[in-house]
C-alpha cells in the first residue's frame, strides 16, 4: 500500500487509520530530541510533550493515542512502528534504531498529505548489517568541501548508512607534511571534527581512514619522504627502513586524536612493488606474506595508543591464507570486489577462516561519465548478500574517483540507495522495483525514469569495461586519429559483464597493473542511440527541482551530445580525405564546425568548474581541467591543419589527403587504466 525505503522485514495493514490533523495532541517520549521528527509531518494547533527518563532496560520510544503493548525487535537497530485508530507507536532497543523508525514515519505521512491520514499498520524492521557504510574517495583530485559533506550525510542518515569513510592518500593538512598535500586544498583536522560531530548528531559512525602502506605516490615522491620508498616505482612504504613505522607513528598521532571512532582504516592494498626493491632480503629470508603481516602488527601497535583497532583490504593477505589464522581478531578485513558476478567465492575464505570481514563492492563510478550501473547493482547486492550469508559483519561500499574525480558526484546517490536497502534487508530487488522508492527518498522523482534510461550507454556495443567506460574515452578522444575512429570495431559476440570472446584478448595499458577490456571504435549505430538516450534525458533532466542536482545531469547530457558531435565530425573529415572528395568550402565548413565546437567545449569546462566548486574546494581541479585543455588544443590543432590544407588547393599545392602531415604529439586520450 505504501512505498517504504529501505523494503521493510514485516508489515502488516489494519482497517483503522491515524488522521494527521489535531487539535491538540499529547506526545509521550523517552527521546525528547527526535520527538520533533514525528510531531513536524502532523497538523497540530497545540501539542504536549510529555517527557519521562529512559532507565537502562528501557526501550526508547514515541507515541501518541491509545497504544497496545508493541514488541520490541531484539537487534539493536530495529523498530516497531504501529499505527492504530489516531495512534501511533515507535519503538526501538536503541536511541539509532528510534531514529529509523522516525524516518519510517515521515515516509508513511509524505505520502499521507493527500489523504490526510496514515492506514493502520504493524511494521517490524531491522537490519541483517549491523555495519552500512561508505567510503568516499578525498584523495584523486576532489576534496569535498565540509558544508557538502555535511549535505551528503543527511542523506546517508535518510537511507541508513550509519558508516562514513574518507579515503585519504595526501589530502589530510599534517602540520608536517605541507609539501606532501600541497596544492590539494585538504581537509583540516578542525573540519574533521566538526564532521565527526555532525556525523553523531545523524547516527553515523566517521571512521578514521588513511593509507598506511601502498598507494603512497604523493608522500613518497615528496622531496625528504623519497628514502622512504620500497622502489623506484614510489608506491609502497618499505617495511625494511625502520623510519617507516617513526613516521607513520607520528602521522596517527596528529590525524588518530580527530576521530571519536574506535576504527582505523589503514587500506594497504595492491602493494604492487613491495619486495622489489629495499625489502627484497628480508622477503627472501622470511617470505612475501610475513613481511606483510610483520607490517601489519606493527601499524596494529601503533594505532592501539590512540584506542584504535585496525581496518585493512583483504586482498594481499588472500595471497597468504595460510596467515590468516595468525591475524589478531580485532583486525578486520575489507573483501573488496567491483566486477559484476554471479558468484563471489572470497567471503567464504575469510569466513573459514574466523576472522571478522566486510565485503566491500563498488558504484562503478570512476573512469566514465555515467556509473556502469547495471554492473554496480549486481556487484553491490550479489556481495552483500553473499557476505550476509557467510557471517560478514559489514558492507563498505567505494565510490573512487580514478584520474580526477571527473564523474558528478550525484551519479553515486543511486548506488548508495542500492547498498543501503540490500544492507539493511538482505535481499536481491531488481533495481526498477527500487528506483520509485529510492527516488522519493532522495526527493526527486524523475531519478526513477533517469537511472532506467541512462544505463542503457553502456549497453552500446564496448562501451561497458569492468574499470572504464569508453564513453569518457570518446569525449576527449584525439578528434582525428583517436581510437574511437580508427580501432576495430567490436565483434559482434561482445557482452558487458561476460568474459572476452575467444581469439580477442585483454590489453595491459602504460602504468596499469591490471588487465584491461581492448578499446574500440564506435560506430554511427551506436552513435544515433547514444543520440536518443541523450535527448530522452534532456528532457527528464528539465523536471528535476534542484538546481545543483540538475545541473550535473545536464552537464552528462551536454557531454553526451559533444562525443556525438565530435565523433561524427572526426569521421565525415577522415572519409573525405582519404577519399580526395573535399573541396574548398568543405574545408572552410569544417573549419567552422571546429571553431563552435572549441566552443561548445570550452562552455562544457565552465559548467564542469562551476558544480565542482558547489560540491569541492578547488583542490586538484587541474587533473580533470587538464583534459579539457589538451581536447581543446588537438581541436584547435585540426582546425588549423584543415586551413592549411584549403590553402593548398588556394595556391595549387598537394593538399594531403593521406594525413601525413598531422601530428598527434602521442596523443590519445585521458587515463582510465
Amino acid at each position: 500500500m505504501y512505498t517504504l525505503f529501505p523494503e521493510p522485514q514485516k508489515i502488516k495493514y489494519g482497517k483503522n487509520i491515524t488522521s494527521l490533523s489535531y487539535e491538540h495532541l499529547k506526545v509521550f517520549t523517552n527521546c525528547s530530541q527526535l520527538v520533533g521528527r514525528v510531531t513536524k509531518s502532523l497538523s497540530i494547533n497545540h501539542v504536549e510533550i510529555v517527557s519521562t527518563p529512559s532507565s537502562e532496560d528501557e526501550a526508547f520510544f514515541i507515541r501518541f493515542g491509545s497504544v497496545s503493548d508493541t514488541t520490541v525487535p531484539v537487534q539493536k537497530q530495529g523498530f516497531s512502528l504501529v499505527v492504530g485508530q489516531d495512534s501511533l507507536s515507535i519503538t526501538s532497543s536503541s536511541e539509532q534504531g528510534l531514529f529509523y523508525g522516525c524516518l519510517a514515519w515521515e515516509q508513511l505521512t509524505i505520502q499521507g498529505k493527500k489523504s490526510g491520514h496514515v492506514q493502520a499498520m504493524e511494521l517490524m524492521d531491522w537490519p541483517v548489517l549491523e555495519n552500512r557504510g561508505l567510503m568516499l574517495d578525498i584523495s584523486r583530485g576532489r576534496v569535498y568541501s565540509l558544508d557538502y559533506l555535511k549535505q551528503l550525510v543527511e542523506k546517508l542518515a535518510t537511507l541508513r548508512i550509519n558508516v562514513l569513510q574518507l579515503y585519504i592518500e595526501h589530502t589530510f593538512a599534517f602540520s608536517f607534511l605541507a609539501d606532501v598535500h600541497k596544492g590539494s586544498s585538504p581537509i583540516t583536522a578542525e573540519e574533521v571534527r566538526e564532521l565527526d560531530q555532525w556525523c553523531k548528531k545523524h547516527y553515523i559512525e566517521l571512521q578514521a581512514n588513511l593509507q598506511s602502506f601502498g598507494h603512497c605516490n604523493r608522500l613518497l615522491t615528496t622531496k625528504g619522504f623519497r628514502h622512504f620508498r620500497e622502489s623506484d616505482l614510489y608506491w609502497t612504504l618499505s617495511p625494511a627502513v625502520e623510519e617507516t613505522y617513526t613516521l607513520l607513528d607520528r602521522m596517527f598521532a596528529e590525524f588518530l586524536p580527530n576521530f571519536t571512532s574506535n576504527v582505523l582504516n589503514i587500506d594497504s592494498d595492491e602493494t604492487y612493488d613491495l619486495g622489489s626493491g629495499k625489502s627484497a632480503a628480508l622477503i627472501d629470508k622470511e617470505g612475501k606474506g610475513e613481511v606483510y603481516l610483520n607490517h601489519l602488527l606493527r601499524v596494529r601497535e601503533l594505532a592501539a595508543k590512540h584506542g584504535k583497532t585496525l581496518m585493512v583490504f583483504g586482498d594481499v593477505i588472500l595471497r597468504h591464507p595460510e596467515l590468516l589464522e595468525q591475524i589478531p581478531q580485532d583486525i578486520v578485513f575489507l573483501d573488496w570486489i567491483y566486477d559484476p558476478s554471479d558468484t563471489y567465492t572470497t567471503p567464504k575464505k575469510f569466513a573459514v577462516s574466523k576472522r571478522t570481514f566486510w565485503v566491500c563492492p563498488g558504484t562503478g563510478a570512476w573512469n566514465t561519465l555515467f556509473p556502469r550501473q547495471d554492473g554496480a547493482v549486481k556487484n553491490i547486492q550479489k556481495l552483500t548478500i553473499e557476505g550476509v550469508n557467510q557471517g560478514a559483519m559489514g558492507m563498505l561500499l567505494c565510490d573512487w574517483g580514478d584520474h580526477g574525480s571527473y564523474t558528478p558526484p550525484v551519479f553515486s546517490m543511486v548506488a548508495f540507495a542500492v547498498a543501503a536497502q540490500v544492507g539493511w534487508n538482505g535481499r536481491e530487488i531488481a533495481l526498477e522495483d527500487q528506483l520509485q522508492a529510492i527516488s522519493m527518498v532522495l526527493g526527486e522523482p524523475m531519478l526513477q525514469k533517469l537511472h532506467l534510461l541512462l544505463p542503457q550507454i553502456h549497453r552500446l556495443p564496448a562501451f561497458w569495461s569492468k574499470n572504464r567506460s569508453q564513453c569518457s574515452i570518446a569525449l576527449f578522444d584525439e578528434p582525428l586519429m583517436g581510437r574511437m575512429l580508427t580501432n576495430a570495431l567490436p565483434p559482434k559476440n561482445l557482452e558487458p559483464f561476460e568474459p572476452l570472446p575467444e581469439g580477442v584478448a585483454g590489453v595491459l595499458d602504460p602504468e596499469s597493473h591490471h588487465l584491461m577490456r581492448p578499446l574500440f571504435s564506435i560506430s554511427e549505430e551506436s552513435l544515433e542511440k547514444l543520440t536518443d538516450i541523450e535527448k530522452e534525458a534532456r528532457e527528464l533532466v528539465g523536471q528535476l527541482h534542484d538546481d545543483l542536482i540538475r545541473s550535473q545531469y545536464e552537464w552528462l547530457c551536454d557531454s553526451l551530445q559533444l562525443i556525438c558531435e565530435k565523433l561524427r565530425l572526426g569521421r565525415s573529415i577522415r572519409s573525405a580525405m582519404l577519399s580526395a572528395s573535399a573541396d574548398y568550402d568543405q574545408f572552410l565548413d569544417w573549419e567552422i564546425e571546429l571553431r563552435l565546437l572549441i566552443g561548445k567545449f570550452t562552455q562544457l569546462e565552465m559548467d564542469f568548474v562551476s558544480w565542482w566548486m558547489k560540491v569541492a574546494k578547488v583542490s586538484e581541479i587541474m587533473i580533470p581541467l587538464t583534459y579539457f585543455a589538451h581536447i581543446i588544443e588537438r581541436l584547435d590543432y585540426l582546425k588549423g591543419w584543415l586551413a592549411a590544407q584549403r590553402q593548398a588547393i588556394e595556391t595549387n599545392h598537394e593538399v594531403d589527403w593521406a594525413m601525413t602531415s598531422y601530428q598527434t604529439a602521442g596523443y590519445k586520450s585521458l587515463p582510465t587504466y
